[in-house]
Order: C-alpha cells, then structure tokens, then sequence
C-alpha cells in the first residue's frame, strides 16, 4: 500500500487534490515535456526507463515561481489556482476568468454529460429518418 501511495499516508493525498479541476494526463503529455526539458533536460517519454518513483518526484518537484520563471505547466496550474474574487479590477478579473476556462478546456478532465431521456428518444427518432436502427 505505502509503495502504491508513493510513500505518502492517505490522509495527506486527499490535501493534495484539486477540487476546482482535474489535469487529463493525455491532453498534458507536450506541457509534461516541456516542462522535464526546461528543467530537467531531458524528455520522461523519450527514455528507455524511468522509474515511476522518479517520474513522480520529478513531477512533483518541476519549478515554481510566482514571477513567471517556472515550467509551463505550473504556469498554467497557478493560473487555474488563482481566485477570481482576489483581483479588484474588473477587467483583470475577466481575463483571468477567460484565461481559467480556455486553461481548463484545453486540459483538464471533461464531466461527461448525461443525456435525457427526451435526448435520447430525439437521437433514436433522427437515426431512424436517415434509415439506421439502433
């Protein structure tokens, strides 16, 4: 279990989570890269093996500064961190609200929507137009 948990207790992974948004991993695989390269030199999908220990290490410790000279994808979690409500100027604020949900389309987990039942029916009437049973 503690190998599992990446050496950690339960109870601090659930401090760790995000529970405005989730990165997806596969739509973060160039931001994963760029950022090994910029700090790291070297590209974690290129290698022959790394050791997901080490992968996870290094993730966890990729760059951060809060004046812009950190790796692209703590760049981009700080801008998904940051609240709205915090900023005075409205035009900021907007910006930001902007720059949040581009951040979080482009990259993060997508809830999947549940149909209707009228959806449903909908889709199945217009498949039957075109001459396709489902």
């Amino acid at each position: 279990m503690k190998y599992l948990l990446l050496g950690k207790d339960k109870n601090d992974l659930k401090n760790e989570s995000h529970e405005k948004y989730e990165l997806d991993f596969n739509k973060c695989i160039g931001l994963i890269k760029a950022s090994f390269k910029f700090d790291y030199k070297y590209d974690p999908f290129e290698l022959e093996y790394l050791h997901w220990y080490d992968f996870y290490n290094d993730l966890e410790s990729l760059s951060t500064s809060e004046f812009g000279n950190c790796c692209i994808l703590n760049r981009i979690t700080s801008i998904l961190n940051q609240e709205p409500k915090e900023i005075k100027d409205n035009k900021q604020r907007r910006k930001l609200i902007e720059a949040q949900k581009l951040l979080q389309q482009r990259y993060c987990k997508t809830k999947e929507k549940e149909i209707t039942q009228k959806q449903a029916e909908s889709a199945i009437a217009f498949y039957k137009s075109l001459g396709i049973e489902l």
